[in-house]
């Protein structure tokens, strides 16, 4: 005993193709990184040892993680004003 099934009649309709500049737009668009608030990213950077002496004391005396303590240190900038901003950022060549 066979099953009979209705095939289903697709209308042949043809489609622009997008130029290439719209599929590299397209493929630029998605290879962006999306924008999630909240989500942590993962960053490297290169300090002096002076710096991370500091950051290592800082940690150990707190009992907190080195990530914490930068946090805390970018907390604090952003609540600083623009003179003291650029003070630090003198200070911070010199060390």
């Amino acid at each position: 005993m066979s099953i009979k099934i209705k095939t289903p009649k697709i209308p042949t309709t043809t489609t622009d193709t997008p130029s290439a500049q719209e599929m590299a737009r397209f493929i630029a668009d998605g290879d962006k990184r999306p924008t999630k608030s909240g989500k942590s990213v993962s960053r490297t950077y290169r300090l002096n040892p002076v710096f991370i002496d500091i950051m290592e004391t800082d940690a150990a005396r707190t009992g907190q993680g080195n990530t914490d303590i930068l946090k805390a240190a970018l907390a604090a900038w952003q609540h600083m004003d623009e003179n003291t901003k650029n003070h630090w950022l003198l200070e911070a060549a010199k060390l």
